[in-house]
């Protein structure tokens, strides 16, 4: 089997949980014995920081590579050319599309090729909108994703929540929509949860991209009554465009300045620092108005810790209330305060929620689990 995926993050150059996830498909993939080409769209950043191509295609070969995984830069102007000429020369069996905004490019290909499609939805753009309260310019991707809908031949929903929202909007794509999970890399996997000294001056993560339906206002509206009950927690906040100072001047409310002590912006980071956050905290909180999946989730759970999110979608999915995480009402600062409370006075509760919670992701979540039901849907689409 030959995947070509089309995307436009991946690791360490990612912006979010889509990023992570195409980086650990592919990874993975390769290990379980596909052949898989990664071509990256990608955009200035990639060609202004040091890795500019020296072919004439512009392409930069081996970014990463092993004997099953090749990553190919292109330019946005040159990406369908590349992948034809990549097609005709290798003959993948499917294209696996990630980010709508590649849709284009993806028709392109198609078109000039015939190469089935396999469209993974990593969110819904009306979704975004309807729930999420994004600009009503992501309704323009939300036309093209829904021509991407229409016009692939397996489309992979992240959670059942998921498949519902898309066939309300496009109840004709029934027949091809399959769901399927993301993974967690297996490597990482396999090391052992670390045993967190006690101490009384415990971390709350936050981790995630920096906009309202991530649940930032909620959290911090539950800042100031968490610190008025446990003085010493510290909140750690990572991800986001930019530095943590200018983060920090453009997010942090004014009511909470009294408490700048407490809380940190990290900024953009790479991959190897957010493990190091993960490392050092204790509870995590993914209190999300719109969570399609949330590869934070997984990620809190493999480095074993105590994890409070929003009841909808990936996170009412993966976790079980009460046995591998506290599930709360999305929008609900109260019920958010009394959750990371209940976390922070009881450290036996955190014990068990961050232990069942390690086990399971380790049971249910790894990557292999996720690629062997891929490649059946692989061979749908290629049939």
């Amino acid at each position: 089997m030959r995947v070509l995926h089309l995307t436009a993050e991946f690791p360490p150059h990612i912006w979010g949980g889509l990023g992570t996830a195409v980086g650990g498909l592919a990874t993975a993939s390769a290990r379980a014995g596909l052949d898989v080409k990664v071509l990256l769209v990608a955009g200035d950043w990639f060609w202004s920081d040091g890795h500019r191509a020296e072919t004439p295609e512009g392409l930069q070969r081996a970014m990463v590579r092993d004997s099953r995984l090749e990553i190919l830069p292109a330019r946005e102007a040159d990406a369908v050319t590349v992948a034809v000429q990549l097609a005709e020369q290798w003959r993948p069996d499917v294209l696996h599309v990630h980010p709508v905004e590649l849709w284009p490019i993806a028709r392109g290909i198609r078109e000039q090729t015939g190469i089935p499609i396999v469209y993974t939805v990593h969110s819904l753009n009306c979704a975004e909108y309807e729930v999420g309260n994004e600009p009503p310019q992501i309704l323009d991707l939300w036309r093209d994703q829904q021509e991407m809908i229409a016009g692939a031949d397996r489309i992979l929903a992240l959670t059942r929540d998921e498949k519902d929202l898309l066939l309300l909007s496009c109840p004709e794509a029934a027949g091809r929509v399959r769901v399927l999970g993301n993974g967690i890399d297996g490597i990482d996997a396999a090391r052992p949860v670390r045993r967190r000294v006690r101490r009384r001056d415990l971390t709350v993560l936050f981790a995630g991209r920096f906009v309202a339906r991530k649940g930032i206002h909620e959290l911090f509206k539950a800042i100031p009554s968490i610190l008025e009950r446990a003085p010493k927690t510290r909140f750690v906040l990572v991800g986001g465009h930019g530095t943590g100072a200018a983060i920090e001047v453009g997010w942090l409310p004014a009511e909470l300045e009294r408490w700048r002590d407490r809380i940190h912006f990290t900024g953009w980071l790479p991959p190897s620092e957010v493990t190091a956050w993960y490392q050092s905290a204790d509870i995590q909180v993914i209190p999300s108005w719109y969570e399609p999946f949330g590869m934070v989730v997984l990620e809190g759970m493999l480095h074993g810790l105590a994890l409070v999110a929003s009841d909808l979608g990936g996170p009412a999915e993966i976790l079980e209330h009460g046995r591998t995480g506290l599930l709360v009402p999305p929008r609900d600062a109260a019920a958010l305060t009394a959750a990371v409370l209940s976390l922070l006075e009881d450290a036996e509760l955190r014990r068990r929620l961050a232990s069942a919670a390690a086990a399971e992701v380790r049971r249910r979540w790894l990557w292999p689990r996720i690629v062997e039901r891929l490649r059946a849907i692989y061979l749908e689409a290629a049939a």
